[in-house]
């Protein structure tokens, strides 16, 4: 793998990081009380339509605000367009990427995702950590966390 294509997945990983896999679910349209719950559950609903099913644009349309705004550094302008843009082309450049959710942790307005990312099969793990801010039942801002495999696992304790 070039060192341009791992610069692209371990970007983007960041960004769109695991894999919702959770028995509750919000259902757009619904009615939505902005509790810690309902938007946890519209934070693993946008994973599993753009991650899991491959439909970043359509994810982003249906669960981020107009003005929603990215904080990742390697999305351009930091909108909505810039970022669905951006996992399309993850899409295209990696077809077969996994992303797991290991634990999230819903407060208010705020839901944290700490996941782990594999580019491909039998590839090492990157590290995740996701917090999306809410406002009206949508995703309005997005910072993330990336941490890419160890070189050397020193410490006996797993990342996950």
């Amino acid at each position: 793998m070039s060192k341009s294509s791992v610069w692209i997945i371990t970007a983007a990983a960041a960004l769109v990081s695991c894999s919702a896999t959770s028995a509750t679910s919000f259902t757009p349209g619904a009615v939505c009380d902005g509790s810690a719950e309902e938007n946890r559950k519209i934070v693993l609903n946008f994973y599993n339509e753009g991650l899991v099913g491959l439909q970043p644009r359509a994810a982003f349309e249906r669960y981020m605000t107009p003005d929603f705004v990215e904080h990742k550094p390697d999305v351009p302008q930091g909108t909505r367009e810039a970022a669905a843009g951006f996992l399309e082309q993850l899409i295209a450049a990696v077809p077969q990427p996994r992303w797991e959710v290991v634990r999230t942790i819903a407060e208010g307005d705020m839901v944290f995702l700490h996941g782990r990312f594999t580019p491909a099969a039998g590839a090492p793990y990157y590290a995740i950590a996701d917090v999306f801010r809410l406002e009206d039942c949508k995703i309005a801002e997005h910072w993330d966390v990336v941490g890419p495999p160890p070189k050397d696992q020193a410490n006996p304790n797993p990342r996950f």
